[in-house]
């Protein structure tokens, strides 16, 4: 009887300390304008105060602005404006759900220099182009969360098959903060992207890797 009691202690602590943990806010994150006239517009600041310069602004419907981190006590939120960064009053942006730490970021784009290249993310398809190669498709076929962190995360797949062969694709993605060494903007995901090409030879010669940012945010979300 005591063995039971026991197990059934053990058991509600475990299940009561998971939700806790799943749901803790990861960053970066998307959010709504909410809770502004539809006549006025949310101020980005150069600062996280209501005292400093406003840089820019959101309109009062604006949808999938990305956060990428906020201050301390939660009250403003970085987010990126131009070619530079600014701050903007939590109070007025709605969370969407689902966006937990240890979640797979819902990375929309990814980007680096040297050379530079892009690639566009519509689950399960995506598009890489550079400055050396044509645009290629392929499709994620893999995704793989890190069995001993929750920043850290891989996504596999291949480019479809061409005459000159296919690439396979290998993903490695951290979240954590990341410049693209060109602007003042920020971003909340790192990745290292390692494309192979088998030869005729089967070696590994033309295998690149590709290493830059991310965003989560949509191509045609409002800023």
């Amino acid at each position: 009887m005591v063995r039971r009691t026991v197990i059934r202690i053990l058991a509600f602590i475990l299940l009561s300390a998971l939700p806790a943990a799943a749901t803790v806010d990861g960053w970066p994150a998307l959010h709504d304008v909410e809770g502004v006239a539809a006549d006025d517009v949310l101020n980005i600041r150069s600062a996280p105060n209501a005292s400093s310069a406003i840089i820019g602004s959101l309109e009062h419907d604006a949808t999938n602005i990305e956060v990428i981190r906020p201050t301390d006590d939660l009250t403003w939120g970085l987010v990126n404006i131009g070619e530079a960064t600014g701050w903007v009053s939590m109070a007025f942006l709605q969370r969407h759900p689902g966006q937990w730490d240890g979640a797979f970021p819902n990375i929309r784009q990814c980007f680096g220099t040297e050379p530079f290249w892009s690639l566009t993310f519509e689950p399960p398809r995506v598009v890489f182009s550079s400055s050396e190669t044509e645009a290629r498709e392929g499709l994620i076929s893999g995704m793989h969360a890190s069995l001993a962190r929750r920043d850290r995360f891989a996504f596999t797949g291949a480019f479809f098959p061409t005459d000159a062969g296919h690439r396979d694709l290998h993903m490695f993605v951290r979240t954590e903060t990341c410049t693209d060494g060109m602007s003042d903007r920020e971003y909340g995901i790192a990745i290292d992207m390692l494309l192979t090409r088998p030869t005729t030879e089967g070696d590994d010669s033309a295998t690149g890797l590709y290493s830059g940012c991310c965003s989560i945010q949509p191509r045609a979300a409002s800023r």
